[in-house]
């Protein structure tokens, strides 16, 4: 049996080929040698004079030997298959780890662009999950917790008919909370395809929703939106609403990239429009990273839900202060939900600061577990009961607890602003 390795079917065949084909190669070697071996290998069922007269006197019994040697024989190719595929699966995995390693390295050292990651992990992850059953994810609790704060959040900020623009929507896990809002138009935009063809089977199979869906493959944060959009004269610009859910720290690598998102923001705004989102808190980082000597090269943290490793110590370096506020990278791990994905922190004063010049106020910032203490008692009794067992601690209160407490409620913060006026770009 062949041992090759599947494709992923995020990967070209270009790729495929130059990252496996030394592998399939040897793979097949080895499968012909096992098949000359297995030919040349003396039949065992007995024949000749000696054992002619036992063959003819009992022919029941001779079938039944043929059939437990071959019985034998098919649990032996069958055992033998089973360790192929698991040293091919081994091997497979470790090629894959080496070369993830080896694209955060250069992610790291700003040889190649974090959207080829970021892409490449979202589409992988859109396969996984289909293959998945989601209600045994060991972070069952964090994702009621996580849907829960948005759920808030998307209801405080949005009206009946607004129009809604979510950036890195993502598989559009959000279609039902604005359903629930009863918004008129959402658009969704995301990097990753993969992404994007599942939203679509999720909202063609949400008989129910009454608001037009609109789903774009697209660059979020580093060109315009013009160019994604541009196919899709549905849209209605200026949108009520730009969400960012747990994906404004990609962001964060350089300060053009920023700075082009806070732009797409404000001009996919109307003036009194609300932009919100969740992000990493760069406070709770700081908290983190100042526990840390200069000693300690690679700064990381975590439990058995998340991890969290800084790439070098220049924090450290620079007197417990980040070099700048763009490019700060770690990898950031979270169970059965993203692999050692490379992100950026937020300095929440730049992002501030940037909101600002681009014509837009804070109204909120929040770290969840203060934002969700504020808004449960409004809520705990219109979520469904699934939905509020999911929520429920071991002590009977609502909210998370032990490992995924540190991974969500005090890792992560809400935000919101009002655009008040336009951005004029210099001339």
């Amino acid at each position: 049996m062949s041992a090759n390795i599947e494709k992923p079917v995020w990967m070209s065949q270009e790729d495929y080929d130059k990252q496996y084909g030394k592998f399939k190669k040897e793979s097949e070697l080895a499968e012909n040698k096992s098949s000359v071996e297995a030919s040349a290998t003396p039949s065992l069922i007995p024949s000749g004079p000696a054992e002619s007269n036992n063959i003819r006197g009992s022919s029941i019994d001779s079938n039944e030997s043929a059939e437990n040697i071959h019985r034998i024989q098919k649990r032996r190719h069958e055992r033998y298959d089973l360790q192929d595929r698991k040293k091919a699966q081994d091997k497979q995995k470790k090629r894959e780890e080496l070369f993830k390693k080896h694209e955060i390295q250069l992610t790291a050292n700003k040889t190649i662009n974090v959207d080829q990651l970021v892409r490449e992990h979202y589409n992988e992850r859109t396969v996984i999950s289909n293959k998945t059953r989601r209600y045994l994810s060991p972070i069952l609790k964090l994702r009621n917790f996580n849907n829960a704060i948005k759920y808030m959040l998307i209801e405080k900020y949005t009206k009946a008919s607004a129009v809604v623009l979510e950036l890195a929507c993502g598989k559009g896990g959000d279609l039902r909370k604005y359903g629930n809002v009863g918004i008129s138009q959402f658009i969704g935009i995301d990097i990753s395809n993969a992404s994007i063809q599942e939203a679509h089977k999720r909202y063609r199979s949400m008989r129910n929703l009454a608001y037009q869906v609109i789903l774009i493959t697209g660059d979020c944060f580093g060109e315009s939106l013009g160019v994604a959009v541009e196919p899709f004269p549905e849209c209605r610009f200026p949108c009520d609403i730009v969400s960012t859910q747990f994906c404004l720290h990609y962001a964060f690598e350089t300060e053009a990239k920023a700075r082009r998102t806070l732009l797409n923001v404000s001009k996919s705004l109307k003036i009194g429009g609300h932009f919100f989102g969740t992000i990493p808190d760069s406070e709770f980082i700081r908290y983190k990273l100042n526990k840390f000597s200069k000693d300690v090269e690679k700064p990381s943290w975590g439990n058995s839900i998340y991890k969290v490793t800084f790439e070098n110590n220049d924090y450290q370096k620079n007197d417990n202060e980040f070099p700048s506020p763009f490019g700060q990278m770690y990898t950031y791990w979270l169970e059965d939900a993203i692999d050692n994905v490379p992100e950026y922190v937020v300095p929440f004063e730049t992002l501030r600061s940037l909101a600002d010049e681009y014509g837009m106020e804070l109204e909120l910032q929040m770290p969840f577990n203060k934002f969700f203490v504020q808004e449960i008692p409004q809520w705990v009794n219109r979520f469904s009961p699934r939905m509020r067992e999911g929520l429920q601690r071991s002590d009977g209160k609502f909210g998370v607890e032990g490992d995924e407490k540190e991974a969500a409620a005090y890792f992560y913060t809400v935000f919101a602003f009002r655009k008040v006026k336009d951005y004029v770009e210099p001339q």
